[in-house]
């Protein structure tokens, strides 16, 4: 198997979607933490690489399916 080849803007793309994954989970868990958002959730932090990396490989038009924690591959789809 080949290493994907992507340009210098396709890199800095994956790291801004990776970049705001987090800053996404990071907020879920500061106003869950002041309980500006009730109940339980399960943080996609630490994992944006996976989102970001099968979502670059997808067209507009390809769906999704998630689990629990389904926050990731939703910013990386472009929701």
């Amino acid at each position: 198997m080949s290493a994907l080849q992507l340009s210098h803007d396709e890199l800095v793309n994956v790291y801004r979607t990776m970049r705001t994954i987090r800053r996404f989970e990071e907020r879920v868990m500061q106003e869950m933490g002041t309980g500006d958002i009730p109940g339980n959730t399960h943080l996609y932090a630490g994992q944006e690489a996976s989102a970001v990396g099968v979502c670059l490989q997808l067209r507009d038009d390809d769906y999704i399916s998630s689990t629990h924690r389904g926050h990731g591959h939703s910013i990386a789809k472009g929701v």
